[in-house]
């Protein structure tokens, strides 16, 4: 999928709007927006693969559909392109990393 103007607009003021919350130390903002062709980045794997010589993850081969970027402060981003499936996947991810695994 490519972005079309008005997603590439509304992605800019979404990612805007969380860089500008990021300023808050006791916030982490999350934001979703339009992917624009790139691969899912969700990993599927067994863990026991992940433990082989050699092996490589090719990562979840599904074209991503939302990119969720999560503001670790102003100038500090992380993005993970996401298909449909995995988006509440990496989105539950980041809330368990920074809420602390209970």
């Amino acid at each position: 999928m490519t972005r079309t103007a008005q997603d590439t607009f509304l992605s800019d003021q979404t990612l805007a709007t969380a860089r500008d919350a990021a300023a808050d130390p006791s916030l982490v903002p999350v934001a979703i927006t339009a992917a624009n062709g790139e691969q899912c980045t969700w990993c599927d794997c067994p863990l026991a693969l992940h433990k082989q010589p050699g092996y490589r993850c090719g990562g979840c081969p599904t074209q991503a559909e939302n990119v969720v970027s999560a503001f670790a402060g102003p100038g500090v981003r992380y993005d993970f392109p996401a298909c449909d499936r995995h988006t509440t996947d990496i989105v539950a991810s980041i809330a368990q990393v920074v809420g602390g695994a209970r």
